[in-house]
């Protein structure tokens, strides 16, 4: 198989032909299909040769083809296809301090047959220059040709050499139109009072009147990369050249910049890119204060703490070092903060009212507003908090009876949180304290999933008077709130089991060691069971071993001292045993006489 010709330019015309040299072949048993298996139409060339014809060829041609005797494959062959040259972004540069013009440009497909082309550049008829591709880019670069800086006009001209193909592109451009301000040989600073500043040492020929393109690019994910253009301030003071650009909103982040220059005409050229050192605009007030929860307060009558709550604010508005919150009551009382979420008032006096102001702050101050709160008299606070809370672990749904007092009783807020890792917080501080604000005749809330150690708490809402606070359902808040859950039962139990097996576990050890103790019991406790001829003795009455119980203590009789003397007494008959206890009956005990 070949073709005619052997490479063909894109939208051209090809024939593909398939021969077999040999006399017992015919031309009919001859055929040609495409890389799709499809068998095209083909025409004789001659007795032994066939021929597909295509006209107008694009890209998708550039594949192979097989030909066939009957079914038999016998040969393939894959046409070549010349793309046409295409170039994209052209851009030409020539600096007022070089002697030279520069040019990059793209162009299509040249990531599929860049191996294989060649470009060339020449401008005003000089000998042309070899253009290659930028290292990880997709564009390709000519170097600088030297050019007399007074020409005005220049003509480009580029180049494309593939499968012995030569294509070019001729471009016409004005002085303006490839005239590049350059940067100052010095070192760039950056400094920052509400604004920007770069500045160089050294001169700048072209600091002037130019077009600034100024890429933001954040080191928060959380903040998108922006880009300006504009006009850019200029001031000159002796060997220093000084450029001001307005700052980011967002106070004290991170930034690197990405800038570009040109003079100022719609079709110059842009300069090429820099990218400054990282800085760190200015800090300012912290942008408001935090959002204090709905009755977003809860106290301890035992410990007499008043916690208060609130939903911290994000990592964008605390515009500065140092961040905290600060809160305190209208009588002067301050609140130590436990965590970007809550603070407590120790020794809170639950007999007068009282209004809790929270603000932000940072290095540079206070927020300029703040939250109130207002806590009433607590002292019988239970009769406006819901009732019974109870979880249900089952529907992870969170149920309560209404508080003792309704009158101008409108709703509850259900209020949630992760649970912290502080035992001095409810709430963890890494995550928003969530909450739902329910009508007076809903007295239960599903969640979406289970709640781990629920951290939940409910709160009444009354129009014209404040409630008695949150009410927590979690094991370590408990205070005087019931803590009534579901899943809470399993535990129960197990503490249920444990008491009752402990015992068991140590009467059984008690049990197997006396069965284990050997009794030795001397022989004169025997003596009284021998057989007696006596007539007067009572066979009935004989003297009992204790041998069904293990005995506390054992009498050694034969270290009885010679000089005992036994009192019996008259009125109870000699007992010959020895008690469970190891004591000695009192009327059985033996003195030792002086």
């Amino acid at each position: 198989m070949w073709s005619e010709p052997g490479a063909v330019l894109a939208g051209g015309t090809i024939g593909v032909f398939c021969r077999c040299n040999s006399s017992t072949v015919r031309i009919q048993d001859l055929s040609m299909v495409n890389w799709l298996n499809y068998t095209v139409k083909t025409q004789p060339f001659d007795e032994f040769t066939i021929m597909f014809k295509k006209e107008n060829v694009d890209m998708h041609f550039q594949v192979h083809w097989y030909c066939r005797y009957q079914k038999t494959e016998v040969s393939k062959y894959r046409v070549a296809i010349v793309p046409l040259i295409h170039i994209e972004e052209l851009k030409c540069n020539f600096q007022p301090n070089e002697t030279g013009l520069s040019c990059d440009f793209s162009e299509e497909g040249y990531a599929k047959y860049g191996g294989e082309k060649s470009y060339f550049l020449s401008v005003n008829q000089i000998s042309r220059v070899h253009c290659l591709k930028k290292t990880l880019s997709t564009t390709i670069q000519c170097p600088s040709l030297p050019l007399n800086r007074t020409t005005n006009q220049y003509k480009l001209r580029i180049d494309m050499e593939y499968k012995g193909y030569n294509q070019k592109k001729e471009f016409q451009l004005g002085f303006k139109q490839v005239l590049a301000p350059e940067w100052p040989t010095g070192r760039l600073h950056i400094s920052l009072d509400h604004t920007i500043h770069l500045w160089w040492s050294g001169t700048d020929y072209s600091a002037q009147n130019l077009e600034w393109r100024v890429w933001f690019l954040p080191r928060n994910p959380e903040i998108q990369k922006h880009f300006v253009q504009r006009k850019v301030r200029f001031s000159a003071v002796p060997m220093m050249k000084i450029y001001q650009l307005t700052s980011p909103s967002y106070a004290y982040q991170a930034y690197k910049m990405i800038i570009s220059r040109r003079y100022p005409f719609w079709d110059s050229p842009w300069s090429s890119e820099i990218e400054t050192p990282e800085f760190v605009t200015e800090a300012k007030l912290p942008d408001r204060p935090p959002d204090i929860l709905p009755n977003g307060f809860f106290y301890d009558p035992k410990k007499q703490n008043l916690y208060v709550y609130w939903r911290q604010l994000d990592e964008l508005k605390i515009n500065g070092p140092n961040f905290t919150y600060y809160a305190i009551t209208d009588r002067g009382k301050t609140a130590m903060i436990l965590s970007n979420n809550s603070a407590l008032f120790r020794n809170w006096d639950a007999t007068d009212p009282s209004k809790v102001t929270v603000w932000s702050q940072n290095l540079k101050g206070r927020s300029i507003k703040s939250s109130d709160l207002q806590v009433p008299i607590l002292t019988n606070s239970i009769n406006q908090q819901p009732r019974n809370l109870w979880y249900h672990q089952d529907n992870h749904t969170i149920t309560w009876l209404p508080p003792i007092d309704q009158d101008e009783l409108i709703g509850y807020t259900v209020s949630w949180c992760s649970v912290s890792i502080n035992s001095f917080q409810i709430c963890d501080d890494h995550e928003l304290i969530q909450f739902k604000v329910l009508d007076e005749s809903q007295h239960q809330f599903q969640f979406k999933g289970p709640m781990v150690l629920p951290n939940v708490a409910v709160s009444a809402n009354y129009i014209y008077s404040t409630s008695g606070g949150m009410q927590w359902i979690s094991p370590r808040w408990m205070g005087h709130q019931e803590y009534i859950g579901t899943s809470e039962l399993p535990l129960y139990i197990m503490f249920a089991v444990v008491a009752l097996l402990v015992p068991m576990y140590f009467l059984f050890r008690k049990l197997r060691r006396m069965t284990q103790i050997e009794v030795d019991i001397p022989d004169i406790l025997f003596k009284s069971m021998e057989p007696t001829s006596d007539p007067k003795s009572d066979p009935s009455f004989e003297t009992v071993v204790p041998g069904n119980f293990p005995p506390k203590a054992v009498i050694d009789i034969a270290k009885l001292s010679a000089g005992t003397h036994v009192e019996p007494d008259p009125q109870v008959e000699l007992n010959p045993y020895v008690r469970m206890d190891g004591v000695v009956p009192l009327k059985n005990r033996t003195y030792t006489q002086s």
